[in-house]
């Protein structure tokens, strides 16, 4: 954890701390930076800079590094050495324009998750009397295995739907908090997202409610929205969770109140009033329609204290809006990403279009990936079609709507190539991890558009130490696995024969009728070597 600095125990005053700002990335807050025929990226927000890395690290290092270390230094060094907790000081928050199969990929990069046996809350349909006397708790686990196609589980039957489960979940309600009124009320699942292992933190209420979930997950404090890490300091020491003590508050499903009664922010230590996330003179009333006719209103509890409780498999949901939360386990928790809604919203009249240049033919060797491209007479055919196909796609759905088809159906044959708008907000150490990967060579060409204006004319101007170290350490280096570097070590020492002996026991070199068989890791290893200027110890294999 990185505690306040110590300078006041002199006892001085401490100073005031003055926001980083960045001249450069300040020119461009806004701005929508063109990518693709018809997106864009624009930066709304940012915290921190490259000077918030380096004040992270040498709080935690003690006193007297500033005298060893100059900033540059110290920031290569944790880069070098894949340091992740001062990198996650910096945050920013985009909103993006981008096609809807490519945002698909995007999507799958989420930190912020919840913890395998988070119960999800539902009301079965026809029960909006906000009591929970119909209460229906499914878990997360559970809720994402009911959103999987029938054969993707290897249980199709004719007979059944092979989304039966998705539409099933449709009719019940998920339970969310309107943020204007404070009211408990209902929205839709979207979809689930499986994300693997990652370390996680229990939050423990002092009602005993307790939620289990990453330290980059956000929840209602009565601040507003928040991380864990950002409201309380939370991180893992040794297998054990430290965070700043004191009075932290969130909010929780809930409070019963009658229909007419105000509406006070009850469990505030203070009685302070509140709306939403933000103070307000005057509490919501509720006009009554029966004389017995009550609402379920969010509270404020207070954290008791947080537990490391280690990696668990992880998931999140992605709720309807316009209030993109959820409840879980009686909590208010935020799904990770807003995405436009075309289900509150008509779709945005615009599709991503490839021109006849840019039709790439698949490639043989990596089903993933793409080798070269099509003619020109092939290209200008292919795209005439794509143009065909968009423009009936948007016929059909402006029909469905002007016959009053609800635009949650009526959206549903619209191309994965339509443009969708959201905002996402992430903190450096991770979009680093998603720049990684989606600026390599080998990702699809369009995310890989949108990854390089967010590293090259963004992160560059952010934070430009980092972004040259990130470079320099991470992105464009090359590290030997254990299997490469025996191949390595068997060429200096015993030559080529040596190395082929290597080779030859770790499998690289079965033959076929053609000569060597496609190896994946071979391939792999060959790359790094020829980067490196080294010789292939098989390629004059016989």
């Amino acid at each position: 954890m990185n505690k306040p600095s110590e300078s006041n125990q002199s006892g001085e005053q401490p100073s005031r701390v003055e926001r980083p700002r960045v001249d450069a990335l300040d020119a461009i807050l806004g701005v929508p930076l063109k990518v693709l025929d018809d997106g864009f990226v624009r930066l709304v927000d940012y915290m921190g800079a490259d000077e918030s890395i380096v004040q992270a690290a040498r709080v935690s290092y003690g006193r007297g590094t500033k005298k060893v270390h100059e900033d540059r230094g110290l920031i290569r060094y944790l880069m070098r050495h894949w340091h992740t907790t001062p990198f996650e000081m910096c945050d920013i928050k985009l909103h993006v324009r981008v096609p809807m199969d490519c945002w698909r990929q995007w999507i799958r990069h989420r930190t912020a998750c919840l913890a395998a046996g988070t119960e999800v809350y539902f009301d079965i349909p026809d029960s909006i009397d906000g009591r929970g006397e119909r209460l229906f708790k499914l878990r997360i686990e559970d809720l994402w295995e009911r959103l999987q196609s029938t054969d993707e589980l290897g249980c199709l039957d004719d007979r059944r739907d092979r989304y039966f489960g998705r539409e099933r979940l449709r009719e019940l309600r998920l339970r969310h908090l309107d943020e204007d009124s404070l009211r408990i009320d209902h929205t839709t699942v979207v979809e689930v997202y499986k994300n693997g292992l990652k370390p996680v933190f229990a939050m423990v209420l002092e009602d005993g409610k307790r939620i289990e979930a990453t330290r980059d997950h956000r929840f209602l404090f009565g601040q507003g929205w928040r991380t864990l890490a950002e409201a309380t300091g939370l991180s893992e020491s040794g297998g054990i969770a430290t965070w700043n003590r004191g009075d932290h508050w969130v909010y929780v499903n809930g409070l019963e109140i009658a229909a007419g009664e105000p509406y006070h922010g009850a469990g505030r230590p203070d009685g302070q009033e509140r709306r939403g996330a933000i103070s307000s003179d005057v509490p919501p009333r509720i006009e009554p329609t029966s004389t017995h006719e009550k609402r379920v209103y969010a509270k404020l509890v207070r954290i008791a204290h947080f537990e490391y409780v280690g990696e668990r498999e992880t998931y999140d949901v992605e709720v309807e809006g316009p209030h993109h939360n959820f409840i879980a386990n009686g909590v208010v928790t935020h799904n990770s990403v807003n995405e436009y809604s075309t289900r509150y919203s008509i779709a945005i009249d615009a599709s991503q279009r490839t021109s006849e240049q840019e039709w790439r033919v698949q490639a043989g060797g990596n089903r993933q990936g793409s080798e070269g491209f099509f003619d020109a007479d092939q290209g200008r055919a292919l795209s005439a079609r794509e143009v065909e196909l968009q423009s009936l796609a948007r016929t059909v759905y402006q029909e469905r709507l002007e016959l009053g088809v609800a635009r949650e159906q009526a959206r549903k044959d619209l191309p994965l190539s339509t443009y969708t708008e959201a905002y996402w907000k992430v903190n450096l150490h991770n979009l680093l991890h998603f720049l990684r990967l989606r600026m390599d060579p080998h990702a699809q060409d369009e995310i890989r558009d949108y990854a390089k204006v967010i590293g090259e004319q963004i992160v560059a101007r952010w934070c430009p130490i980092t972004w040259e170290a990130f470079l320099d350490y991470q992105f464009s280096a090359s590290s030997l696995t254990r299997l490469e570097q025996a191949v390595v070590r068997a060429w200096n020492d015993g030559g080529r024969d040596g190395a082929l002996r290597v080779a030859e026991s770790f499998g690289w070199l079965e033959r076929g009728d053609k000569g060597l068989k496609v190896n994946r890791e071979r391939a792999e290893c060959e790359d790094k070597l020829r980067g490196l200027g080294l010789p292939l110890p098989w390629e004059v294999c016989p």
